[in-house]
């Protein structure tokens, strides 16, 4: 396959199947310390920031059986999919909509074939699939003020089809803002600024890695070899730690792991796990590589997320 290269800024945010929705946003936002922007009630989904992004972690409640319908009156979720808790797909932020656009012209002349195309009102999408077949989102901005869109008064459906093709002249304005103010949720345990990279874990490796590098258009920036069984960590162009690969041996869980959210650079990670336990949460992983010294949880459907910060 020629390469398709969409080369995302970064990997903006995580979306994942939940048993029950309320539970999890519960958890999410009283223990990770992610605030709950918005609720869309018809689509059983709701979205986290600290207002780094729109959304650091979108949450849908597993199918139950029946289709979810967008704003337009199409299916948005079949009911084929989302079954179980699990990934839905991971979110990778592009520059703007015209290098989106043209990244969809390359796709296409791939003969790639694409999963969806969305407008959701606060960014335009594409999805497609891996070789292990993880769902990816790649999306443009199409405005600043999302707040405007996602708050919990309105409450309301935000997607619809979308044509890439339908304008002659896609934006060329970048509408991510570099260096916006982080909120806190006060009472939680920890308090993490924004999503930091996913973890992959894949018995098909270069295939995988093909499709990392010439299709995501992600840069890898080392690999290493243990056991005779590889792992290599990629970055978009904002040069975030922004997606690893692990190889395992056949027979071993595939697919996607779990995602990591970075902490102040302040946070006493003994006094979190105090306050974490405090509330019944566990159990609780140390970890300590790469430079990086954090915690993994496990939310209420058995999904891990790690939230590190750098190592003095």
């Amino acid at each position: 396959m020629d390469k398709v290269n969409f080369k995302p800024r970064r990997l903006g945010h995580v979306n994942i199947y939940a048993d029950e929705l309320q539970r999890s946003m519960d958890f999410y936002e009283k223990v990770c310390g992610i605030e709950l922007v918005c609720i869309e009630d018809q689509l059983k989904a709701g979205f986290h920031s600290n207002g780094n992004t729109h959304h650091d972690i979108g949450i849908v409640e597993t199918s139950k059986g029946v289709d979810r319908i967008g704003r337009d009156g199409k299916i948005q979720v079949p009911k084929t999919r989302g079954i179980k808790p699990g990934l839905n797909h991971l979110g990778w932020e592009m520059e703007n909509e015209a290098q989106l656009v043209d990244a969809y012209k390359r796709l296409k002349a791939a003969g790639f074939g694409t999963a969806a195309l969305f407008d959701h009102r606060i960014s335009h999408a594409i999805y497609i699939t891996d070789p292990d077949g993880n769902a990816h989102e790649f999306y443009a901005d199409t405005t600043k003020d999302w707040r405007s869109l996602m708050n919990l008064e309105r409450r309301e459906l935000m997607t619809s089809q979308w044509d890439p093709l339908a304008e002659s002249r896609p934006n060329t304005q970048p509408f991510y803002t570099e260096a916006p103010p982080i909120r806190q949720v006060a009472e939680a345990p920890l308090h993490p600024r924004h999503t930091a990279g996913a973890l992959f874990q894949t018995t098909n490796f270069e295939a995988m890695t093909g499709f990392i590098t010439d299709v995501i258009g992600l840069r890898k920036v080392s690999e290493k070899t243990q056991g005779g069984l590889r792992r290599a960590v990629y970055e978009g162009t904002h040069g975030n730690r922004d997606l690893v690969l692990q190889e395992v041996a056949q027979g071993q869980p595939t697919g996607y792991r779990r995602f990591a959210m970075v902490l102040e650079s302040g946070t006493d990670l003994d006094t979190a796990k105090k306050r974490l336990q405090s509330k019944g949460v566990g159990p609780i992983e140390n970890i300590e590589d790469d430079g990086r010294q954090g915690i993994v949880l496990t939310d209420p459907d058995g999904m891990q997320i790690e939230f590190y910060k750098l190592a003095a």
